[in-house]
């Protein structure tokens, strides 16, 4: 009888899982922007556009120092991943860089690669940063 119980736990398991391996849970993507609130700047990069997608992330390994000095967060939706989201209508149907505050709010934004060039210099002349530069210690070159 248990070998029985065992055998149809098993079967109703193997049933069970490819049900719910479809069962897509959508991720509310302000709600994951403001998790990060008062803590981390948020580079939001939303695109389709490969040759984008090299150069968004090698910006993000040559500069990992001065961006985590910065409090950067890099968020990286590409291609379908989009349809793993809840996506605000601030960002519907909309493909390029954002750059998010502390406070959740677009700093700047860029349909290309341009806000990679600036975006130090951008975070460099908020208030919170000059307050942060004249409190820590620079320890990238």
């Amino acid at each position: 009888m248990k070998n029985r119980i065992k055998v149809f736990c098993l079967l109703l398991t193997l049933l069970m899982f490819p049900m719910m391996s479809n069962s897509s849970v959508k991720i509310n993507l302000e709600e994951y922007i403001n998790s990060f609130s008062w803590d981390k700047r948020i580079v939001l990069f939303i695109t389709k556009d490969i040759h984008f997608i090299n150069e968004t992330d090698d910006f993000f390994k040559t500069n990992s120092c001065e961006n985590e000095e910065r409090n950067l967060k890099y968020i990286r939706i590409v291609g379908d991943d989009i349809n793993k989201y809840i996506v605000p209508d601030r960002y519907k149907n909309k493909y390029g860089l954002w750059l998010i505050g502390y406070d959740g709010g677009d700093k700047s934004y860029s349909n290309d690669a341009s806000l990679l060039k600036e975006i130090h210099n951008i975070i460099d002349t908020m208030t919170i940063r000059k307050s942060e530069m004249t409190e820590q210690n620079e320890k990238c070159n």
